[in-house]
């Protein structure tokens, strides 16, 4: 996989929009941190942004569009939003796991699982076991990868951290397209000379 392709297409991307999509996640972190610290329920409502995060993400990239109102679409569909609940939750619980074990499979396991939402949201009639076993699936020697190119940003995360925060205007927004960017080079999605390979989603 190409990590400065990846990187770089996401970069373009957000030119012009990077602030638009930095005020999405400021609403979407408000709306979960605040449903956390009241009633425990951020927990709940992050896979159901992240369902809008990937869509507005991705049209982002393949069409050079920002629509703000994708990132409430996860609210939309009931039964898909309790699988992306299902698939979060499920996830969490076999990493805590991991981790309380050995720390090592933890990893792994979050490596491998890392996926599944995007999956989930690009395939609404799958079911929770189903996006989970695909993500094993596609992650499949590309575990190693992914580390690395998290690896890669470590410097940002860095930065974010020095400056208490304020970077992350920048960061965010790169760092969170980036990740849906490497889904769709994984998912042989991305643009090749010319031509967008996408799937229509039902929305």
């Amino acid at each position: 996989m190409n990590f400065k392709e990846i990187k770089n297409e996401a970069k373009e991307a957000l030119v012009g929009n990077r602030l638009m999509y930095f005020l999405a996640l400021l609403v979407v972190g408000a709306i979960v941190g605040a449903a956390s610290g009241a009633c425990g329920l951020g927990v709940i409502l992050m896979p159901i942004f992240m369902i809008g995060i990937f869509i507005f993400g991705k049209e982002l990239i393949k069409n050079k569009k920002f629509e703000f109102n994708n990132v409430f679409v996860g609210f939309k569909d009931l039964n898909h939003a309790l699988k992306a609940i299902g698939v979060h939750l499920l996830t969490l619980l076999i990493i805590s796991l991991g981790l309380i074990l050995f720390i090592v499979p933890g990893i792994i396991f979050a490596l491998q699982y890392s996926q599944a939402i995007f999956i989930l949201t690009e395939n609404k009639e799958m079911t929770v076991g189903e996006a989970m076993k695909e993500s094993k699936r596609i992650m499949d020697g590309h575990k190693i990868e992914f580390f690395l190119f998290n690896l890669s940003f470590i410097l940002h995360f860095l930065l974010v951290a020095i400056t208490f925060g304020f970077y992350y205007i920048y960061f965010g927004p790169y760092y969170s397209l980036a990740k849906i960017n490497y889904y769709l080079h994984l998912t042989n999605q991305n643009v090749v000379k010319g031509v967008s390979k996408t799937l229509e989603l039902d929305y």
